[in-house]
């Protein structure tokens, strides 16, 4: 069954070579009950070590079933003990967290076995070893009799050809002794049990073979009867299976739970990791948050964070319907429908007063008047500014209330007196460029506004006897202007334009003008009646600035406001929250409209150099966060390192025991991220207060929750890689005596 030739062991250590044993020639064969003895440090269970596949050989060969084995990897000794070596130890190597009935179920699963099969052959095993009623009793409470026959009971479990046992009555009173011996030589009479002993006498009655070592070498070899065993039971090839998937999730179960303190401190460690992570992930995001203020938009005048400016995807107007729509989403705080004007501020002027400020509609105001009323009339209007502001003090506030001033639209040159009816005190609002705050006119006024807007935005082609004329934005030059004078249907032109006819003459001509903007194309055909020259153009327009409107064709306002529509075509929404406005940008997108978060458009290069070194930075703590609990883990996975070893000695494969890692810390990820998620619906809900979690929320979307749930399982997988590969490092017994 088994022979050595010449076989040698040594050990190396700090540049020091020890022998084990050298150059012994050994053959072993089923139905021997053979007994090596020697005084300690003979060499006699280093050569069980090495017949058994626990250690390796450094000269010479060892042959099984006349098969050489020098060319073994440790994957084969691995393979050869499983498939054939029952290990009887003397320190007896059981899972003390397990019970008895477990310890003996444990060599049946690595082997492969079914649930059904284990249920049968445990408690006749469990039987015939005499610990039927110690079935459920955890290991760790038995006497050392008693440990030694679960070992025993577990080598019979495994029914292989070759049974080895190391000082299996060392730590035995004379009593159990006897019953282990005796034990022993039954299972001798179908398989080979080698057994290591320094007290021959207690086997001298029942040994087959005796073999004495002395300094490394055997020195004695003696037949002391004669056998016959029943080989064909002996030479039966035992069936080592694969431990089953479902077993794997079971013993990872197993193990999670079975030692509470180790269980209680990876969970603490993974909780760590959690909250380290969230807490460097959304330090980040707030930095980079508050950095974002301090940007800036050279496209839009008005660029605060929360703001998302839309236009429909097929590029209709908005309607009623959308705006119910937009005001309904939970994380839109507010809707503005004349977005345009957000980006226009106005500058009312007189000789005494000035002041900038962005137009809304008066519909929009929430805040409470300090002076006057709401805006009736069209061109009436109510202020708001900050306390601070010298207009806006306390006694100043009857200056400004109650009179008219030149309103100057920044996007046009359109120019009507507006008079402040009402005063209001309204911080304003970050990212604006003015230090002003809003004025708030009536439907009316910002239709007008609205229009005036669209005409200095778009490009405007006046078609004059089939020569296109091009208004250049700033410019009046062809540019159409409203002018009640002219009849509708009719245009007044400059006399300029006779130039373009043959006969010199335009009135009576049909001219076409034509707008293109970002949201639409518009065109309308009127019949010049009149043209104007410097001298004529006050008495036919009623305007007097000849040199600020020379060039520009008068229409009826009727025909005005045709060309020009006042329909919506672009809506800025401002969610409530920073936090909220990716998700919110994403969801208007899939209902339709095309979303622009202004807070992706802002350029600020001291955020750009923030983020070059604070990546970096995020990406070292986070490293360093990992390497501290893999550290920690280590440490505590090293009360499990007996463990591992014992199920490799039993001949459990690499593969085998890394999956069974992997399902001991997924578990304690999964308990560890389901507390933390269950942290955050209480505080969520405020059921809990909890300060340091209501920050990480407001900075987490889904997806971080999702990422950081794929990090913690990573780093689980890469850890328990790590382990497994230095747990195989060394031989089986070299990897045991370390962390023994």
């Amino acid at each position: 069954m088994i022979q050595l030739k010449n076989v040698s062991k040594f050990y190396y250590s700090k540049g020091m070579i020890a022998s084990g044993f050298s150059r012994v020639n050994l053959r072993f064969d089923v139905g021997e009950f053979v007994v090596i003895t020697g005084e300690s440090g003979s060499g006699k269970t280093t050569l069980l070590n090495v017949i058994s596949g626990l250690d390796s050989y450094e000269e010479g060969e060892l042959y099984i079933e006349g098969k050489e084995t020098s060319h073994y990897l440790a994957s084969d000794f691995e393979a050869y003990r499983k498939k054939y070596i029952g290990n009887i130890f003397q320190n007896f190597n059981l899972v003390n967290s397990y019970t008895v009935y477990q310890n003996v179920e444990l060599i049946l699963r690595v082997n492969g076995c079914k649930k059904a099969e284990i249920k049968r052959k445990v408690p006749a095993i469990l039987k015939r070893v005499g610990l039927s009623k110690y079935a459920k009793t955890k290991v760790s409470k038995l006497s050392g009799g008693q440990k030694q026959r679960v070992a025993i009971a577990r080598a019979l479990a495994k029914d292989t050809a070759i049974v080895v046992a190391d000082e299996p009555t060392g730590n035995l009173d004379s009593k159990s002794a006897e019953g282990i011996v005796k034990l022993l030589s039954e299972i001798a009479r179908d398989k080979l049990v080698i057994v290591v002993t320094h007290n021959y006498e207690q086997f001298e009655a029942y040994a087959t073979r005796k073999i004495k070592m002395h300094d490394g070498k055997v020195v004695e070899d003696e037949i002391l009867r004669k056998t016959e065993p029943a080989r064909e039971a002996g030479k039966r090839q035992f069936h080592a299976g694969t431990l089953s998937a479902a077993s794997k999730l079971r013993l990872g179960l197993r193990n999670t739970f079975n030692i509470l303190p180790k269980f209680v401190l990876l969970l603490i460690v993974f909780l760590f990791v959690v909250l380290a992570v969230c807490g460097e992930y959304t330090t980040f995001r707030y930095s980079d948050a508050e950095a974002a203020k301090l940007g800036y938009n050279d496209y839009f005048m008005n660029y605060s964070e929360e703001r998302i400016v839309l236009r429909k995807q097929d590029h209709s107007a908005f309607t009623a319907s959308d705006y119910e729509t937009l005001q309904r989403l939970e994380t839109v705080k507010s809707v503005v429908k004349e977005d345009i004007l957000l980006d226009s501020s106005i500058f009312l002027e007189d000789s005494q007063f000035g002041y900038d400020a962005y137009p809304r509609s008066a519909r929009d105001f929430k805040g409470e008047l300090a002076r006057g009323r709401m805006p009736e009339k069209e061109n009436e209007v109510l202020l708001t500014g900050p306390k601070d502001d010298y207009y806006f003090q306390e006694e100043n506030l009857d200056q400004i209330l109650d009179k008219s001033y030149t309103a100057t639209l920044v996007t046009s040159d359109y120019t009507p007196k507006l008079k402040v009816v009402g005063v209001a005190w309204e911080e304003p609002a970050e990212n604006l460029y003015t230090y002003g705050g809003h004025i708030y006119l009536t439907e009316a006024m910002m239709k007008k506004l609205l229009r005036q807007t669209y005409s200095v935005s778009g490009n405007i082609i006046a078609v004059v006897n089939e020569n296109e004329l091009q208004s250049e934005k700033g410019m009046q030059y062809y540019r159409p202007m409203a002018n009640s004078n002219v009849k509708k249907g009719e245009a007044l032109v400059s006399e300029e334009l006779n130039s373009y006819y043959e006969k010199g003459k335009v009135i009576g001509q049909e001219i076409a003008i034509k707008t293109k903007n970002l949201y639409y194309e518009k065109g309308i055909r009127v019949k010049a009646a009149d043209t104007y020259n410097e001298k004529t153009f006050t008495a036919k327009t009623g305007l007097k600035d000849f040199e600020l409107n020379d060039g520009a064709i008068f229409l009826n306002p009727s025909d005005y406001n045709r060309l020009f529509k006042t329909d919506n075509y672009q809506v800025s929404v401002y969610t409530a929250d920073l936090k909220d406005v990716d998700r919110t940008a994403s969801e208007l997108e899939k209902m339709g409209y095309q979303p622009l978060a202004l807070k992706n458009t802002l350029i600020n290069t001291a955020n750009e150099l923030i983020s070059i070194v604070q990546v970096p930075v995020t990406v070292v703590l986070l490293i360093a966060v990992f390497f501290i609990a893999y550290f920690v883990i280590q440490l505590i996975l090293r009360s499990r390192a007996s463990y591992f070893s014992i199920l490799r000695m039993l001949g459990l494969d690499k593969r085998s025991i890394r999956r069974i890692l992997d399902v001991e810390l997924i578990t304690v990820v999964h308990i560890a991220y389901g507390l933390f998620l269950t942290l955050v619906a209480c505080v969520r809900y405020g059921l809990i207060h909890f300060e340091y979690l209501k920050t990480l929320m407001e900075y987490m979307s889904a997806w971080d929750y999702v990422i950081l749930y794929v990090v913690l399982l990573a780093m689980s997988y890469l850890i328990s890689g790590k382990f497994a590969r230095k747990l195989f490092k060394k031989t089986a017994m070299g990897s045991y005596r370390e962390e023994a």
